[in-house]
């Protein structure tokens, strides 16, 4: 999702519920107006959206621009770790949740067993 006057990419945390929402199954079964009641939601929060930037607040625009700019901070920190210090701040706290389960379970096929677990997580 990008912002449509400057073209930054939109964080998630400020596009959902406002121009996608999240459903959740069953509740949709259980309230016959599930769906109605979340696009009005939505619509009066891009109304909301939209009578700011009508009346020249820019702190939402500003807002995204920050983010934007601190998540790729965080993406070229990790970009310049070593690679030791990469693999234990990325790869071995999840290989390592997933050889315990591996360890706990004992499959049959445990390479198997844990890539999928690696995939999944």
């Amino acid at each position: 999702m990008r912002d449509i006057i400057t073209g930054e990419t939109i964080p998630y945390n400020k596009f959902i519920d406002m121009y996608v929402v999240k459903v959740h199954p069953h509740r949709a079964i259980l309230e016959p107006d599930y769906f109605v009641k979340l696009i009005e939601t939505a619509v009066a929060k891009r109304d909301e959206d939209i009578a700011r930037v009508e009346q020249g607040d820019t702190s939402f625009t500003q807002e995204i621009m920050q983010e934007n700019q601190e998540a790729e901070s965080e993406w070229e920190r990790i970009q310049k770790l070593s690679d030791q210090d990469y693999l234990m701040r990325t790869v071995l706290p999840v290989l390592y949740q997933g050889m315990r389960v591996v360890d706990m379970e004992r499959p049959n096929a445990p390479l198997e067993y844990l890539a999928l677990y690696l995939l999944k997580n």
